[in-house]
Order: structure tokens, then C-alpha cells, then sequence
């Protein structure tokens, strides 16, 4: 290890703040069990449960994650010159998070409706749903550099925050199906299921807010200052690592929203073994954990960009050798599904590491501080790339015959088997060729960071 990435390890400025730091991620729980519920469910419970056609699944996905998509920028906006006594950004989550809970809920409460009614009662609430996690989640992840003033402490607090979302993955993926069966099945299970989800995503947020609460800190008598929309854009315009960073982790969430939305469809109709649902899914998340908490290490020692290039390479190993021979014994696959978790999961910590130093990078090159422009910036790449991977899903399952709850033909068993594990290679060699010129070394944002303090 080299005396510089040695450095990395102590915390600058005094002790690290890991009581609260902990608090705050807390959140990245209640980010999951919203996320992942939507990405990893919907699909399937509009189609085979509430009775909606893939096709309008799809419009639904794609329509209602452009407009949120647009909104994210000006939620960042908002957000950023925002002034009140409870702070910058944790007003938002402290009354965005029970609207979202709420939404949540409803999102899988599968009213009694006709079949024009059901469309219509999804798109209304879905954007809803997209406005209210826009609401929380930019803000959330705009504290990130408020709290995190070095390199040490904010690989911890993105660490501790990814382990927090592979938490809240696992109690998706893993226990979703048996609890909502548990609570009776069907729409009843899924409805009971959506408002126990509801109620965790907003006790997770509060606890982010609580954890912020010391450091988002403004003040009120001091004049507001006017918006800049050029400057504003110019954070965005001329910050040519975030473009690369967004072009990277859009074309990997491609890859993981296909993943998710195809993957119960995977084991259902193609392997025949819906019991394998849950197992793999404890695999993916109990090794996200461990690939997490080991992020702060392995940072400091290979650098962000190294590790995050050859993460990215060795992801698609696994999903070629599935590409190649899909159905194969049930230990294979597990070991398979659970060595590209391991190794998936540090690329997406990286991804959120990287971004408060394209923060930093931004006032460098600008002087004007936006970390929730920035961080809505981001997040707006993210949710096209999301509704890109989701109307994927189920464009292509519409238009090559999946007709819920049957036997399915061949064509569209090799159409999940293609978007399970092939869609997934391509959107990591577009991430290897985006991030290969990443110019934001550790040192270099080591010298950023000195100079900003100087300031």
C-alpha cells in the first residue's frame, strides 16, 4: 500500500462520527425496500397478480419515469437553496418519507377495479410514487458530502450506507414471497406486505435525519441568494467525470433493473424453481454486505477507478458462463449468481463513493458549491437508465408472446434467458469504455479538497 492511500486511512479534522454516521445510514435501508420492491415486484404483480397487460406495464414504466426523471434536476435545485431551521435537505425526508410510505403501499394494494381502471389507478399513484422518492432520496444523498468532509469518512458513510441497501435488498428479495404468503397470498398478502414496506422505508429516513441533524446546519437571518441557472447548469456542463460517472452507472443500472425485473420470470418459467427465488437472493445480498464493508479497504489500497474497472470486467464472467448454459444444477447456479454479487456490489459502491467527488470537482472548476444539483444530476441519468431497463423488460416479453401463468414457447424463454444475463454483459462493457478515462484519481481529489479548504 502506498504512503499516499496509507494516508487515506486516518480521518482528517478529528474523530470519525460513527454514531451518526451509522444514523444516516440507516437510510440507504429505506431507499431499498422502496427500489427494490418496485424494480424486483411490480412487473410481476401487475401481470400474474393484479391481471394488467405487459405491454401497459411497460408504457407505464417509461412514460412515469421520464417525467420523474425531469423532475430530479429541479428537486435538486430546490433543494439546495432551500433555508429553514430544521436545515438544507433534512426537511425533505423528515415529510417526504411517510407520502412515500404511503405510496408504497398503495403502489400493491390491488384495488378492485376494471381493466381500463387498473391502468389508470397505476399511472396516477407510480408518478406519484416516482415524485415522492425523488422528494427523499436526492436529498439523502446530497448530505452525503456535508457529512463526509474527507476521503476516509466518506467511503465509510457510503460503505456503511450500501450495506444498510443490501440490508433492505435481502429483506425484499429474500422474504417477500414467504411473508406475503404469510399474510394471506394474492392481492391481500401483497397489499399487507406493501404497508409493513411503507412503514419501514419512513422509520429508515427519519433515522437518516436524525443522523444529519448536526451537520445540516444553515443560516436563516443570512441573505438568499439569487439562482444561477448558468452556474447551475455549468456544475452538469463542464463536470466531464460526473458525465463519464453517469454514463457508467446508467448503463449498469440498465443492467441491474433487467436483472431485477426478469429475474423471478428466470426461475419461474425457465428453471422451474420459484423455491430458488429466496436462496440466491440471500447469496447476492449477504456477499453485498461483506463486499461493502470491505469497500473502505480496498479503496485505499487500489484507488476508486482501478477497482471500479476491474469489478466491472470480472461481473460479466459469471453472467457469460449463464448466458452459455442457462439451466444447469442448482449449486452451479448459486455459486454463479453468488460470486457476481460479490463482485457486482462493489462496483455500485464505487459509483456513489465517486459522486461526492464530482462535488468537489464541480466547485473546483465553477465555485459554486451543488451538491444536490449534482446529486439530482446523477440520479436523473439513473431513473432513465431505470425505465430504459424496465419498458426492456417488458417490451420484449410482450412482443415475443409471454402469456402469464403458462407454459411458455420457446422464443420467450430465450428472450428472459437473453435479458437475465446477456442485456446485463452489454451494459458493463459500455460502463468499462465510459470509465476508462475517468480523470478523477484519489490524489487528484486529495489536491481538490486541499485547495477548496483553502478557500
Amino acid at each position: 500500500m502506498s504512503t499516499e492511500n496509507m494516508g487515506m486511512l486516518k480521518p482528517k479534522g478529528g474523530r470519525l462520527d460513527y454514531f451518526n454516521y451509522a444514523k444516516f445510514a440507516i437510510g440507504g435501508t429505506g431507499f431499498t425496500l422502496a427500489n427494490v420492491m418496485v424494480n424486483a415486484y411490480l412487473t410481476f404483480f401487475c401481470t400474474d397478480i393484479f391481471g394488467v397487460s405487459p405491454i401497459a406495464v411497460a408504457g407505464l414504466l417509461l412514460v412515469s419515469r421520464i417525467i420523474d426523471a425531469i423532475t430530479d434536476p429541479i428537486m435538486g435545485l430546490i433543494a439546495d437553496h432551500t433555508k429553514t431551521r430544521w436545515g438544507k435537505y433534512r426537511p425533505y425526508l423528515i415529510v417526504g418519507a411517510p407520502i412515500l410510505g404511503v405510496i408504497v403501499y398503495l403502489l400493491f394494494s390491488a384495488p378492485n377495479l376494471t381493466a381500463n381502471q387498473k391502468v389508470i389507478f397505476l399511472y396516477i399513484v407510480y408518478i406519484a410514487y416516482s415524485l415522492a422518492f425523488t422528494m427523499v432520496t436526492i436529498p439523502h444523498q446530497a448530505l452525503v458530502p456535508i457529512i463526509g468532509k474527507d476521503t476516509i469518512a466518506r467511503s465509510i458513510l457510503v460503505s456503511w450506507k450500501n450495506v444498510s441497501v443490501q440490508i433492505g435488498r435481502m429483506i425484499i428479495t429474500t422474504f417477500a414471497l414467504p411473508l406475503v404468503e404469510i399474510m394471506g397470498g394474492g392481492t391481500e398478502g401483497w397489499g399487507r406486505f406493501g404497508a409493513v414496506v411503507g412503514v419501514g422505508v419512513t422509520m429508515c429516513y427519519w433515522c437518516a435525519a436524525w443522523g444529519a441533524k448536526k451537520y445540516d446546519i444553515v443560516d436563516c437571518a443570512a441573505k438568499k441568494q439569487k439562482v444561477n441557472l448558468k452556474s447551475e447548469f455549468q456544475l452538469v456542463t463542464k463536470n466531464t467525470p460526473l458525465i463519464r460517472l453517469m454514463i457508467a452507472y446508467g448503463t449498469d443500472t440498465i443492467a441491474n433493473t433487467v436483472i431485477l425485473a426478469i429475474n423471478i420470470y428466470y426461475f419461474k418459467y425457465v428453471m422451474d424453481r420459484m423455491d430458488l427465488v429466496p436462496i440466491t437472493a440471500f447469496a447476492l445480498t449477504a456477499t453485498g454486505i461483506i463486499s461493502n464493508l470491505a469497500l473502505p479497504l480496498l479503496n485505499a489500497k487500489f484507488g476508486k477507478k482501478q477497482l471500479y474497472l476491474v469489478s466491472t470486467a470480472c461481473c460479466m464472467i459469471p453472467l457469460a458462463a449463464l448466458l452459455l448454459k442457462p439451466v444447469m444444477p442448482a449449486t452451479i447456479l448459486v455459486i454463479l449468481i453468488t460470486v457476481f454479487g460479490l463482485i457486482s456490489t462493489l462496483t455500485n459502491g464505487l459509483s456513489w463513493a465517486m459522486l461526492p467527488d464530482c462535488v468537489d470537482y464541480a466547485q473546483h472548476i465553477t465555485g459554486t458549491r451543488g451538491n444536490a444539483v449534482v446529486s439530482a444530476t446523477f440520479s436523473f441519468m439513473t431513473k432513465c437508465a431505470g425505465a430504459i431497463g424496465g419498458f426492456l423488460t417488458s417490451f420484449l416479453l410482450s412482443i415475443t408472446g409471454f402469456v402469464a401463468n403458462q407454459e411458455q414457447a420457446p422464443v420467450v424463454l430465450t428472450a428472459i434467458v437473453v435479458l437475465r444475463f446477456g442485456v446485463p454483459i452489454l451494459g458493463y462493457i459500455a460502463s468499462l469504455l465510459s470509465m476508462w478515462s475517468y480523470e478523477l484519481t484519489d490524489a487528484k481529489c486529495a489536491e481538490i479538497r486541499k485547495e477548496l479548504n483553502q478557500n
